[in-house]
């Protein structure tokens, strides 16, 4: 009897126990699991035609003729959206990896981060519909009725509330850049109480809390844009001005540099921050226009040797938005082209994308998530299938300069590894890049780092995957060390082999 007992309180120990992990393991994926995390969204039918047709347009041996490249580069990346948008266009989900911000905002991402690239290419052709297929699309009223419905919180596709330390605060500031881009074609389209709707969702970035790092420029570029759209809100007005110093005389260190946390130095200078202060300047030219130039000179004076038609040697995170590097420079060239010519920022983002379209970094009408091809040992937990437009950062400038300066149509200027060999230091940040033109090899030093050790890049693996799977949520190792803390980079980029 005593036996049967013991048994049946083992069994039921061990019954309990069950049903207390399994109910801690439903909790824990209800809590902190990425929404629909297998994400079996399959590239779309005959991919392979178009990235094929994108190479052989691209890499043409009739180089010279960059309007018509650049804008079969844009066909491509539309019909990406195209393929890949949601019913009423506000979403587009992508094929690829999620990230731990779930579904939703990933395909917000991919809305959000292409939008911008459209308003330019709007703004360059002066919204002449555009040929896919043999349809004539009208990109003004598809992306109009998109943003209306990604702003109506009574919608199936709206984009949800802006929240503190949310992401949608970064995407609101790309919404806000298109619509800005596209005023005369877009914004003219709305009704008053579609420009209410609108206004209402980016004013939710109004007093929440965020990094303090880059994003200080999220909310400056939503009230700014807005400002410029007719809405001059003074306490926004002046939250933008007071907001804009702080993170000036906290971060800014000299000669075009800025710490930005958690890192420090690194890509984040250039696809980020410059980005963001040209288009601050752009939508309002009195805004700190003597220091926005100034450090954007002397930030190209030193970062322009860093590219050549081989690449550039990449450190640093988010190493899927690598295709936007070259956009400080172009912006360079509209903000100082008496110093910054424009066929020096067209050499650079040229030999740039022509270098990633060739390594198949651009395939299934998207950028892939890694250096070249997909990559889960690159891709932070934070980047997911939209993430990595932010890639198009140097074609939303690229094409809106064209629209100022004819940029497609500059006499392209040789880059500095094109001329002479060079050893070039920063002090403020402790950088030196070498380049030895003969062969075209370019090295970046980063002088504080130890000398003798060398960090490879830890690799995503079984371990990895099951972990995911389990947990639903991603574990993709931590590459810091490698992307930060070696001495040398090099445009050879065999860290990433």
């Amino acid at each position: 009897m005593n036996i049967l007992k013991r048994k049946l309180y083992w069994i039921s120990f061990l019954t309990l126990s069950i049903c207390t992990v399994l109910a801690l393991y439903y909790y824990y994926l209800s809590k902190y699991g990425v929404d629909d995390w297998d994400n079996n969204i399959k590239p779309y039918s005959q991919f392979e035609r178009y990235d094929e047709n994108l190479k052989n347009s691209f890499l043409s041996s009739n180089e010279n003729n960059y309007v018509e490249r650049y804008r079969d580069l844009f066909k491509y990346f539309m019909k990406g959206y195209l393929e890949y948008k949601s019913e009423e266009g506000a979403l587009v989900y992508y094929p690829g990896e999620n990230s731990s911000r779930g579904v939703k905002i990933n395909a917000l991402e991919g809305f959000a981060r292409f939008f911008p690239l459209a308003a330019s290419y709007m703004m360059s052709t002066n919204d002449v519909p555009i040929n896919i297929d043999g349809k004539k699309i009208n990109l003004s009223i598809l992306f109009k009725n998109a943003i209306v419905n990604g702003t109506d919180p009574n919608g199936k596709e709206y984009w949800g509330d802006i929240g503190n330390r949310d992401q949608r605060l970064v995407e609101a500031a790309d919404v806000a850049l298109g619509l800005w881009l596209s005023r005369d074609h877009i914004w003219k389209k709305f009704n008053e109480q579609e420009k209410q709707q609108l206004f209402n969702w980016l004013m939710q970035a109004e007093g929440k809390l965020f990094t303090d790092n880059n994003w200080n420029l999220f909310p400056i570029t939503i009230f700014k844009v807005m400002e410029g759209l007719g809405a001059n809100i003074p306490k926004n007005i002046k939250y933008s001005e007071t907001l804009y110093q702080k993170y000036k005389s906290n971060t800014y260190k000299g000669k075009g540099w800025f710490f930005d946390a958690p890192s420090g130095y690194d890509y984040y200078n250039g696809w980020a921050i410059h980005y963001s202060l040209f288009w601050l300047n752009q939508i309002d030219p009195n805004f700190d226009p003597e220091f926005i130039k100034k450090s954007n000179i002397e930030f190209v004076d030193f970062y322009k040797h860093l590219f050549s038609s081989k690449g550039f040697p990449f450190m640093g995170r988010s190493v899927c938005y690598r295709v936007a590097a070259p956009a400080p420079i172009v912006a360079g060239s509209i903000l100082s082209p008496e110093i910054i010519p424009p066929g020096l920022a067209l050499n650079a983002l040229d030999s740039t994308w022509k270098y990633f379209i060739e390594n198949n970094a651009i395939k299934e009408g998207r950028v892939t998530q890694g250096f070249f091809e997909d990559d889960l040992s690159l891709l932070d937990g934070y980047s997911g299938a939209g993430s990595c437009l932010w890639s198009l950062r140097s074609l939303v400038i690229a094409f809106y300069a064209d629209s100022k300066i004819s940029l497609f149509e500059s006499k392209r200027e040789p880059l500095p590894i094109e001329v002479s060999d060079y050893e070039i230091t920063n002090d403020i940040i402790d950088w030196k890049i070498s380049g030895i033109k003969k062969t075209q090899k370019i090295i970046l030093e980063v002088k504080n780092n130890d000398l003798d050790t060398v960090y490879p890049i830890l690799k995503y693996g079984l371990k990895n995957e099951l972990l995911e799977l389990i947990f639903r949520y991603p574990n993709r190792p931590n590459n810091h060390k490698a992307l930060y803390e070696n001495r040398f980079y090099s445009n050879q980029n065999l860290l990433f082999e």
